[in-house]
């Protein structure tokens, strides 16, 4: 019985140690998410689908002379746009609207091309790239916004491995380092972690 209530002890303050640490750890998270790289010379800037601040800092690193070509992401239809398209209300496609923002931050039309068909995750447009270049070595500006880096340099270096990949963080879309205390960021740190381990057990969408 004495064994017992010290081992029960000892489990309670491993735990407690544990979820001390975890909590720790998560005050750090937005960080390290958001570990981005420099922009060097590229063959190209691609803007992932997922946020339409993306564009407006692909078409900073276009006038800044990092590339001459831009590729935009064509993101699977969500179930909700869907429904409006088989009602006949008109609401453009996501990339239609990324290239507008493109065309009105003056990248030229002859820019911008498209990569990718109805990609449903980071792995997918990961998989577009590398079809799109192959097993060259591309020097890729990656566009994508600051909860995002780990994960997409993760992937697309497993994807292109002898590519120079540089991920970019949008601007435009800051990560506070209080994360926790904003909703829209808490949810995005939240949600990135899990998809983090989903990745690295060998899930894929």
């Amino acid at each position: 019985m004495h064994c017992a209530k010290k081992c029960g002890l000892f489990l309670l303050v491993v735990f407690l140690a544990t979820a001390i640490g975890a909590a720790a750890g998560l005050n750090y998270a937005g960080e390290w998410l958001s570990v981005g790289d420099r922009p060097q010379q590229a063959d190209a800037i691609l803007v992932l689908g997922g946020s339409f601040t993306r564009p407006f800092q692909a078409a900073v690193l276009y006038r800044q002379g990092y590339a001459r070509k831009i590729y935009l992401s064509v993101p699977a239809r969500e179930d909700q746009y869907r429904l409006l398209d088989e009602a006949g209300v008109a609401f453009p496609r996501e990339e239609e609207i990324v290239r507008q923002v493109l065309l009105k931050k003056d990248v030229p039309a002859s820019a911008i091309e498209y990569f990718g068909r109805n990609s449903i995750s980071t792995a997918a447009e990961a998989q577009a790239a590398r079809e799109l270049f192959g097993t060259g070595t591309p020097r890729l500006l990656v566009v994508t916004s600051p909860y995002h880096l780990r994960r997409a340099r993760m992937t697309f270096s497993d994807a292109l491995p002898a590519a120079d990949i540089r991920v970019i963080a949008t601007s435009y879309d800051p990560l506070p380092l209080a994360w926790w205390k904003d909703q829209n960021a808490a949810r995005n740190v939240l949600l990135e972690l899990a998809k983090i381990t989903f990745y690295q057990l060998g899930g894929r969408f």
